[in-house]
């Protein structure tokens, strides 16, 4: 009988199969007339004696598949031989004391190596071929690996395998889009040793760590550096945010100006003074999450302000509050309690916030009533939504930076440096005029800033490959007269990494597809 799940083996006989909901089990014999010694290769037809083996195969209609196979045991016909007794070999079915075919065990390795351990453990359960994520991993463990030819222009980057702990490195073939060694750590000598190891790398790109850059040098001196242009906005971004923080009282002032323009005349007296009241009596509550996360960041940054006026270093305060580095920093250089502005969420109450702000400086403060009158105009939310929009309205108003809406007066704190960093340096046409009128209101206010983003935009520009602006020429104007500090040590930074920096502006390589790799890395 033919083997139907096996048809290529011809040293096999299929003697029954059994069928059942979750399994198929095939019982098949070898047939060879006799057995080869693994070690004297000498064929000998004397059997000694038979044992059954089993092997897990390939899924058949969704369903497992064991194989109980009969081997048989020889005696060994050279006299000289030091195996006296061997059992046959199935070449091209399964390995010496597999419990696999081969096939299974090349599923599941393709399997571990596309979808990691748990996935791929939870993709071959659902495929009939069961196993355990541990076992997976080891099995990939085990698998041959083609070595790979020195590459060309190659992407150096780190992953975290604990984050703020323990950090190794990548090394990617950016030519043929895959990945060829992993490195223990990320130190630059390690990285030195492997590059003298493969000479003859042209490009390496890499991100803007001061070890990968001494690495490369130290290791592939003939090698083109290039920066990578993400990093670079990064690196961009993180200064116009750290310039923004040591500027938050005129970001304050800046909304103040706004909503003060936009205020509508006769808002009436403060809440507490109108002779319309709600009738409705609140009820007491306690401190909400929020609340309480802020009274901890509270804690926490009093905490910071006092270690600071110690003269502690950053660093032993970020360690011994448990918090990172730069929040310290940011925290610091930011002069005061650094309150989050919460983001604007579209409501049903947006067409209707022109007419609710007539009413309330009317003295209609009931949010019940202004739902009822909200109604008869069209108004499809409900109460909730309405008190939630009217909630704040007693505070002290100030403005809030959105990315796709319009600047109304909320009560709520300025925008953060980190948002508005994000907003300026979009280009103006995609602005919406809510956030232009906060923005050349805070231009207004400093100056300086304006100078700043500037020269922050003509740089994103140049990474984009939309400008044609030599990097001496810009690295110039942004030490120029009037340039915040923060934009003179980042141009400071791209001159002590010149060559890198101007071949990210002038080649077409980058590490982009390294964070691939480090993404799939971290999968597996």
């Amino acid at each position: 009988m033919v083997n139907p799940l096996l048809p290529e083996v011809e040293a096999l006989r299929c003697q029954r199969v059994i069928i059942e909901p979750r399994l198929v089990t095939i019982v098949v014999s070898c047939i060879t007339p006799f057995g080869t010694c693994p070690v004297c290769a000498r064929a000998s037809p004397r059997v000694h004696s038979r044992y059954t083996r089993t092997l897990g195969d390939k899924p058949w209609q969704g369903r497992a598949v064991r194989i109980h196979l009969c081997v048989r045991k020889f005696f060994c016909a050279t006299p000289s031989c030091p195996r006296r007794i061997f059992a046959e070999r199935l070449p091209g079915i399964a390995a010496v004391r597999a419990r696999n075919t081969l096939r299974l065990d090349d599923a599941l390795t393709g399997i571990g190596f596309a979808c990691g351990g748990e996935g791929g453990a939870r993709l071959a359960g659902r495929l009939g071929m069961p196993i355990s994520p541990d076992t997976l991993l080891r099995r990939m463990r085990r698998s041959s690996i083609p070595v790979a030819g020195t590459p060309r222009v190659l992407g150096i980057d780190d992953w975290a395998v604990r984050r703020g702990q323990r950090y190794g490195t990548i090394l990617c073939d950016l030519e043929r889009h895959r990945p060829v060694e992993v490195l223990d750590d990320r130190q630059a000598g390690t990285v030195a040793a492997w590059l003298r190891e493969h000479p003859g790398i042209e490009v390496i790109t890499r991100d803007r760590a001061r070890f990968y850059a001494e690495g490369a040098t130290d290791g592939a001196p003939q090698a083109m550096q290039v920066a990578d242009r993400f990093h670079l906005m990064q690196n961009l971004r993180q200064a116009l945010v750290r310039m923004l923080e040591r500027r938050y009282r005129g970001m304050a002032a800046a909304a103040r100006d706004v909503v003060g323009a936009r205020s509508p005349p006769g808002t009436g007296p403060p809440a507490r003074d109108l002779p319309y009241r709600s009738r409705t009596r609140r009820l007491p509550r306690g401190p909400t999450l929020r609340e309480q996360r802020r009274a901890r960041r509270m804690e926490r940054y009093k905490q910071m302000v006092e270690l600071h006026r110690q003269r502690i270093s950053h660093r032993a305060i970020a360690k011994r509050l448990g918090i990172n580095r730069e929040t310290v920093g940011r925290y610091i250089r930011t002069g005061r309690f650094p309150e989050r502005a919460p983001r604007k969420h579209a409501s049903k109450t947006d067409p209707f916030t022109d007419y609710l702000r007539r009413r309330w400086a009317e003295g209609c403060h009931n949010a019940a009533q202004l739902a009822r009158e909200l109604r008869t105009r069209g108004f499809a939310g409900s109460y909730c939504s309405v008190r939630r929009r009217v909630a704040h309205w007693n505070a002290a108003e100030t403005v809030v930076l959105t990315e796709n809406s319009s600047l109304k007066p909320l009560a709520v704190h300025p925008p953060s440096a980190r948002r508005l960093a994000w907003v300026l340096l979009k280009d103006f046409d995609d602005i919406d005029s809510g956030n232009r009128r906060f923005i050349e209101a805070f231009f207004h206010r400093c100056p300086e800033v304006a100078a700043a983003v500037a020269l922050a935009r003509d740089f994103a520009a140049m990474v984009r490959k939309s400008r044609d602006e030599s990097l001496d020429a810009w690295i110039q104007r942004a030490w120029s007269r009037g340039v915040p500090r923060e934009m003179r040590t980042f141009a400071s930074g791209l001159r002590a990494d010149y060559d890198a920096v101007n071949a990210a502006l002038t080649t077409a390589w980058s590490n982009g597809q390294v964070e691939g790799q480090v993404n799939r890395l971290k999968l597996i």
